[in-house]
């Protein structure tokens, strides 16, 4: 999984710096919550976000966004169901779940000519997210890797102090839906609530 993620910068890096100045880059730290039930639900602070977005009349922007998070949760002892039907397993657990979504992404941005310091925005992602999911028990893992589908809507603001020059900060939340099933413990989806804070480089 990991090198998955570095590769997926390294070729994100490439894409994004092929493009004019109507460009904007931005990356970030990221924290989740996931809403999924009993299933992992610690908030995840090891996540980061790197995106491109290309401005049309300083209004609207398309682009493409590259997410990533690290859950990791110990469960108390219960029954869980075998995916294939053929028993069941009672243990305590370690669950960790790896998430990459990648998506293509739209944006419309507020209140343009009225202040340099503030440009919030709103805007959404679509595209396909890859979810590694562990389940650690006594000297047994069990594993369910897939691909889904993803949709995550969100809001945000970039902050452009007057002393700086085509850098903003950037703090953004999001709310993302995903189609990921979870055969381990029977969930058709994975959702999570999402906040970023970075920097933004750009127009």
């Amino acid at each position: 999984m990991k090198k998955a993620i570095v590769s997926s910068i390294f070729l994100f890096s490439i894409f994004a710096t092929g493009f004019s100045q109507k460009s904007l880059f931005a990356v970030g730290w990221e924290m989740n919550f996931p809403t999924n039930g009993d299933y992992v639900t610690k908030t995840s602070y090891a996540g980061g976000k790197i995106e491109y977005r290309y401005l049309f009349k300083n209004k609207f922007s398309a682009g493409i966004a590259l997410n990533w998070a690290t859950y990791e949760e110990y469960l108390p002892r219960q029954t869980f169901q075998k995916p294939d039907g053929n028993g069941a397993v009672t243990s305590d657990f370690v669950a960790q779940v790896y998430q990459l979504p990648i998506a293509l992404t739209g944006h419309y941005y507020f209140g343009e000519g009225k202040s340099r310091l503030l440009k919030p925005y709103a805007g959404i992602a679509l595209g396909g997210q890859y979810l590694e999911q562990s389940l650690y028990y006594n000297v047994y893992v069990s594993e369910d890797n897939n691909w889904g589908f993803v949709a995550r809507p969100e809001f945000g603001v970039f902050i452009t102090p007057k002393s700086f020059n085509g850098v903003a900060f950037h703090v953004s939340a999001n709310f993302s839906y995903a189609t990921n099933k979870t055969e381990l413990v029977d969930l058709d989806t994975f959702n999570n609530f999402g906040i970023t804070i970075g920097m933004a480089f750009g127009e």
